[in-house]
C-alpha cells in the first residue's frame, strides 16, 4: 500500500562489522532454506503467492526501492522521479546498470515489462495476475534510453508506492523475448538483481547464485542460496538441528521450545502484514444464501485458535483492514463476532437443513493450515453446519475454473502490499479482482463504493471504505480469522532478521554470516 512510512520492519536484526574470517565465511556461504512448497513461475506477474513474494526482489528489482528499515522511497533501478501532471510519472533510470545475461539495462527494459508483451492487455500472459495491482497503470514508454513515461488511468495516490512494491519488479527484455514460452520462462527469469537464477529443479528446489556484475556496491553477501522443499515440519526442525539447513519456513510455535533449547539456533519471526482468511464460492448453492455465510463467521472462535495453534503470538483479525493503514483504518467500524446462538438463528432462517459444504485445502501450505481447517470444522459443527473437509495437492487441484459450483470453502490469506485499501481488500476482492472475476462472489454495493477509494480526499475514501466493510459483513465473501504470522528457525551463526511481509531478504544489509 504520506504511506510509506506505515510499511514496518520489524524483526531486523542490525548488521555487525565483521573481521576478515567473517568476511570469508559469508562470501563462501551457501545458504540452504528448507521450505513448505515453491512457486511455479519466478516471474512476480506469473503466480501471485507468499511462496513467489519470497524470493522477489533478491533477483528482480524495482524502479523505485522501498527501504524496509526506514520505510522510505529511494532511488533503485531509477535514480529520479517526479509527477508531470496527475496522471503521469517520469522516471530516469539509473545507468550502468547490467543484466544477469550481461545486457545493458535501459528504458525498453521497462516499456517491454509493462507493455503488451508481459503485462498490458488481456492477451499478455502477466495481466491476469498482475492488473489487480498494476491495473490503473494506462501506458509505459521509454522517451529515451534513460527516460521513462509512466501513465495512469486516473490520479492514483500511491503511483511511487506501487512502482517500489510486489508486482512492479522488473525483468530484462532480451533474455524475456528470447524465451521459448511463458512457461519456461518462469523457470528461468532474468533480472539486474545481486541473486541470479542458476538452477530449478521444479517442485524440489529453487537455486539462486551471486551475480557479479550487480551495479550496487553492496555485492550478495552469500554464494548462494538454496530453497529446497522439505513438506513435514519434523524434518525441516531435524534438519535445523543437525546443520544440515540453515533456515527452515513455517514453524508453529510448539516447536519453538526444541529449537531454542539447542545452542546454534534460535527462532525469529512473527505476525506479517497479511490477514489469514477463508473464502466462500457462492456458486455453490448452499453458499449462495449469505445467511449461511454470515453463520460460517459467527461461528468462528478466532482467540480460541489464536490461543491454541499460536499461542497468542499473533493476533485475532475481524476485518480485512490493519492498523498500518494509520488514516485509513477505521478503529470505529465494529462487525460481527464471535457468536454461536446468533449463527444458529441465522441457519435457521435460511432453513438450513445439514446440507454438506466442501472445504478444500492444502497440506499446511499457510503455517498450521491443516489444524486450523479440523479445529474450524469443529467449530463450525458445533452449531450445527456440516462442513466437510477434502485435502488437495496442489491450488490447481483447488482454483480451476471447472470446479465452480464445487467448491465450497477454500483458504485465503490477503497481503497488504500498500498499507491502505487499495493494496488488500481490493486486490482480491475489488471489481475486476481476482473472486469477482473468476466468479466467487459479487456486491454491487461494495463495489460503487470501492470506485471512491480512488479519490485524493481522505475524507471521502474513509466513508467509502467503512461502507465496503460493512457491504463485507452483511453479504460476506469469506471470513477473516487472524494475522498471519511467520516464523523461521535460524542458525545463529546468521545475521538476519526478517520483515512483516513474505519476502526473505537476503541482501547486503539484512544478511551476514560469521565464521563460527
Amino acid at each position: 500500500m504520506d504511506a510509506a512510512k506505515h510499511i514496518m520492519g520489524a524483526g531486523l536484526t542490525a548488521v555487525v562489522l565483521l573481521g576478515p574470517s567473517a568476511i570469508f565465511a559469508q562470501a563462501d556461504k551457501n545458504l540452504v532454506v528448507a521450505v513448505t512448497d515453491l512457486t511455479t513461475h519466478l516471474d512476480p506477474m506469473g503466480f501471485n503467492a507468499n511462496v513467489n513474494m519470497r524470493v522477489s526482489q533478491n533477483a528482480l528489482e524495482t524502479l523505485i526501492r522501498y527501504d524496509f528499515k526506514t520505510g522510505k522511497l529511494g532511488p533503485g533501478l531509477a535514480t529520479l522521479w517526479k509527477m508531470t501532471s496527475p496522471t503521469t510519472l517520469e522516471l530516469t533510470l539509473r545507468d550502468g546498470v547490467t543484466c544477469h545475461n550481461g545486457e545493458p539495462f535501459t528504458a525498453e527494459d521497462v516499456e517491454v515489462a509493462f507493455g503488451p508483451l508481459r503485462f498490458k492487455g488481456d492477451n499478455a500472459p502477466g495481466n491476469k495476475v498482475a492488473r489487480d495491482l498494476l491495473g490503473i497503470i494506462s501506458s509505459v514508454t521509454a522517451i529515451d534510453e534513460h527516460t521513462v513515461r509512466v501513465e495512469t488511468s486516473k490520479p492514483d495516490p500511491l503511483i511511487e508506492l506501487r512502482l517500489a512494491s510486489w508486482m512492479s519488479e522488473v525483468p530484462c527484455a532480451d533474455a524475456y523475448r528470447a524465451a521459448t514460452s511463458w512457461e519456461q520462462w518462469g523457470l528461468a527469469v532474468v533480472g539486474t538483481g545481486p541473486y541470479k537464477v542458476a538452477e530449478v529443479k521444479p517442485g524440489e528446489l529453487q537455486r539462486f547464485e551471486r551475480f557479479d556484475g550487480y551495479w550496487g556496491g553492496d555485492k550478495a553477501p552469500v554464494a548462494s542460496f538454496e530453497l529446497k522443499v522439505v513438506p513435514e515440519l519434523g524434518a525441516r526442525v531435524a534438519g535445523l538441528l543437525t546443520g544440515e539447513y540453515d533456515i527452515v519456513t513455517e514453524l508453529t510455535p510448539d516447536q519453538f521450545e526444541t529449537i531454542s533449547a539447542n545452542p546454534a539456533t534460535e527462532v525469529v519471526g512473527g505476525p506479517i502484514r497479511n490477514i489469514r482468511s477463508i473464502s466462500y464460492d457462492t456458486r455453490f448453492p448452499t453458499l449462495a444464501d449469505s445467511r449461511i455465510r454470515r453463520a460460517l463467521s459467527l461461528a468462528i472462535d478466532r482467540k480460541l485458535i489464536v490461543d491454541t495453534l499460536f499461542h497468542g503470538k499473533t493476533d485475532v483479525s475481524t476485518a480485512m483492514q490493519m492498523p498500518v493503514f494509520s488514516d485509513m483504518y477505521i478503529s470505529e467500524f465494529a462487525p460481527e463476532s464471535y457468536n454461536p446462538e446468533r449463527a444458529k438463528q441465522l441457519l435457521a432462517e435460511a432453513g438450513y437443513k445439514g446440507e454438506e459444504i466442501p472445504f478444500w485445502y492444502l497440506h499446511d501450505y499457510y503455517t498450521g493450515e491443516v489444524t486450523t481447517v479440523q479445529i474450524l470444522q469443529q467449530m463450525w459443527k458445533a452449531v450445527g453446519l456440516n462442513v466437510t473437509l477434502s485435502l488437495k495437492e496442489n491450488w490447481d487441484q483447488i482454483l480451476d475454473a471447472k470446479f465452480a459450483g464445487q467448491r465450497g470453502i477454500v483458504n485465503e490469506s490477503n497481503n497488504a502490499v500498500y498499507p491502505d485499501p487499495l493494496g488488500q481488500i481490493m486486490v482480491s476482492y475489488g471489481p475486476g479482482a481476482y473472486y469477482q472475476n473468476e466468479g466467487y462472489w459479487t456486491d454491487a454495493d461494495f463495489n460503487k463504493n470501492a470506485e471512491l477509494l480512488w479519490s485524493t480526499d481522505l475524507a471521502t475514501r474513509r466513508a467509502a471504505f467503512k461502507k465496503m466493510l460493512e457491504d463485507w459483513d452483511a453479504n460476506p465473501p469469506g471470513s477473516e480469522l487472524f494475522v498471519l504470522p511467520m516464523f523461521y528457525g535460524k542458525q545463529k551463526s546468521l545475521d538476519w532478521g526478517p520483515i512483516d511481509v513474505p519476502f526473505m531478504d537476503f541482501r547486503a544489509g539484512n544478511l551476514s554470516v560469521s565464521s563460527n
